[in-house]
């Protein structure tokens, strides 16, 4: 783990198996891994940033044949799968994607994917991570992103209304804001990525409740890292959320607790901006 590691989710085990159904959520949705404009060549080399459990390394490699190069990139390696059960063509290491890659990885690419970085990015300028890709990336080069979109929400029932209310009054108080997810493709567009596909819709109603599951997890991991860093004033508001939120979990029916998602694909021209 590296010191510019505020990860504000969980890395236990219900962390990684709420990952692993996120991974199915978006598979169920989309009905792919790669997304199918990509082309797909016997020696292309793709890499993840924010891999997690490799969930969607492993998934894909499965489906490519054997000379692809997977590689999966976190800060913090402690979701990784046991290294003796990695694929062939699959590896998985440490890297810091809010800074500069080492020069070894530079144009090494041709596809990078990233999934839920909704809650990894504390501001909404995120010049940052999006010009790391950008060096990761062969000229021509793919950005396939798939996100979360916290602020159109599709939110039913009068306590998950409620809830979502004043857990966003906190959200403002830490100063999280997903707000730059809406903006992403306007974001790679400044840095000079053709735009492809961008995609926000809602999820169908067979995918509903699977959506409010992994989110309700998702926000009780949010709300564990906050208050590792709330002051005493905060807590016992944050406590107050915690306990709503508990209420809200035992209600198997009748609530709607959705983000939108957004599918993106984009393509690099290579040139700096």
């Amino acid at each position: 783990m590296t010191q510019n590691d505020d990860y504000v989710l969980g890395r236990g085990i219900m962390d990684s198996v709420r990952l692993d159904a996120q991974h199915l959520l978006w598979k169920l949705h989309r009905g792919y891994e790669l997304h199918p404009h990509i082309p797909v060549t016997e020696y292309m080399k793709i890499a993840e940033l924010g891999t997690g459990t490799a969930v969607w390394i492993f998934d894909l490699a499965r489906q490519l044949p054997p000379t692809v190069q997977l590689h999966g990139f976190d800060i913090s390696e402690s979701q990784f799968p046991e290294k003796g059960l990695w694929p062939q063509n699959v590896t998985l290491g440490v890297l810091d994607s809010l800074v500069d890659p080492p020069s070894s990885l530079s144009g090494q690419y041709d596809v990078v994917h990233l999934r839920m970085w909704a809650s990894n990015l504390r501001e909404s300028d995120i010049s940052t991570l999006t010009s790391h890709v950008k060096h990761l990336l062969k000229p021509g080069g793919y950005i396939q992103w798939e996100d979360a979109d916290l602020v159109h929400q599709r939110i039913k029932g009068a306590e998950a209304e409620k809830f979502e209310r004043n857990i966003n009054e906190i959200f403002k108080k830490v100063g999280l804001d997903y707000s730059w997810v809406s903006n992403l493709p306007n974001s790679l567009r400044k840095q000079n990525f053709e735009i492809i596909e961008s995609e926000t819709g809602y999820f169908k109603p067979e995918l509903v409740q699977l959506c409010t599951n992994t989110y309700l997890m998702a926000l009780r991991e949010i709300i564990q890292g906050i208050k590792r860093i709330l002051s005493h004033e905060m807590l016992l508001s944050i406590t107050e959320q915690e306990l709503a939120l508990y209420q809200l979990s035992l209600q198997n029916t009748g609530s709607i607790y959705n983000w939108s998602p957004l599918v993106l694909l984009a393509q690099s021209s290579g040139v700096d901006v």
